[in-house]
């Protein structure tokens, strides 16, 4: 019903009318409907609050960042702990379903606050906090849901490309971009994700070439790191934790690969990719270093790494056969 044809209507009822349909309708509205519109102020004093003639003259209540952290925390606390997934007297069972919901009202007062303002800081550290539970959630159960950044209603890429845009936009240094690695590299995906994706989103957010050499230095940083903890995993048995270990150093090669390659050092990237990418298949490591310069159109380097392959005795797949025959025919 459109706000003209329901003053016409009401025009139609005595003032007992009006009072019984005004306080029925109040009662069926929820209480936090009636907080967030000011319904109880509106009623108390209608001239004072439409005096300039406009329903938006209300004023709007500052977030109150202390309280807004206070509540977060509490909630990404209670989630790493499953109590929105398992029984618990902290999170009553009607209420476990409803965490979707908060993430969403969180991620948009959280974004509502500027960089600029002294709650921005914090405000960004909270949003990364909450990027990083849901992607936690997508390797371990922490939700009823296997695609919790679905259930929120926010792509992965979308949530991470706006935590880093606020991390990255004052100031760019060592320590902001080891933090962004970190985050990006030690990311659980969900299934309409890719750890390339992730990697991809965090370059183009490196416009200048000291902010990518930086990010370079960062990402070598953080693979010895992660290769000390390799070796010392191996000396065990293999297990889950181990092939983690591995998947986020290759994924830190893949991403100084990419960086390089936008520095137009395409030897040095292929040098670094081939001597540092973990895989004991020769001709798996072969493809993906192929795919990737495919990626970036580096043919004639394509060809190279795919002789030089085929003189140390590795079989391409046929996939990669044909690819060979196609770039010959192009580059001629």
């Amino acid at each position: 019903m459109l706000i003209a044809e329901l003053r016409e209507l009401l025009k139609k009822y005595n003032e007992d009318d009006l009072r019984r349909i005004i306080s029925e309708m109040y009662k069926a509205m929820p209480k936090k409907i009636r907080e967030e519109k000011d319904i109880d102020v509106l009623i108390q004093d209608v001239h004072s609050l439409m005096s300039n003639g406009k329903r938006n003259a209300m004023k709007v209540k500052p977030l109150n960042i202390e309280r807004l952290t206070f509540e977060i925390e509490e909630f990404i606390d209670y989630a790493y702990m499953q109590y929105y997934l398992t029984p618990n007297q902290f999170v009553h069972k009607k209420d476990r379903p409803k965490w979707r919901f908060k993430v969403k009202g969180y991620i948009k007062d959280l974004q509502g606050i500027s960089i600029a303002t002294n709650e921005g800081e914090k405000a960004t550290e909270l949003l990364q906090k909450l990027y990083e539970v849901l992607s936690y959630a997508c390797g371990y159960s922490l939700f009823n849901t296997d695609n919790p950044f679905k259930s929120v209603g926010i792509a992965q890429v979308e949530l991470l490309d706006i935590v880093i845009k606020r991390k990255i936009a004052s100031e760019i240094n060592q320590e902001v971009l080891k933090s962004t690695v970190k985050m990006v590299i030690m990311s659980e995906v969900d299934r309409e994700t890719l750890h390339t994706y992730l990697i991809q989103i965090l370059i183009m957010n490196l416009k200048s070439t000291d902010s990518k050499m930086m990010a370079i230095d960062q990402c070598k940083l953080l693979k010895r790191e992660i290769d000390k903890s390799i070796l010392t995993s191996s000396k065990k048995s293999w297990d889950y934790h181990t092939f983690k270990l591995k998947e986020q150093s290759n994924n830190l090669v893949e991403m100084i690969f990419r960086i390089q390659l936008e520095l137009y050092e395409y030897d040095e990237a292929i040098k670094y990719y081939n001597k540092n990418y973990l895989q004991t298949d020769d001709e798996v490591k072969l493809y993906i270093l192929l795919r990737l310069l495919l990626e970036y159109d580096l043919m004639d380097r394509w060809i190279v790494e795919y002789e030089s392959a085929l003189k140390k005795g590795i079989e391409p797949r046929e996939v990669l056969q044909r690819d060979y025959q196609k770039i010959q025919e192009m580059m001629k």
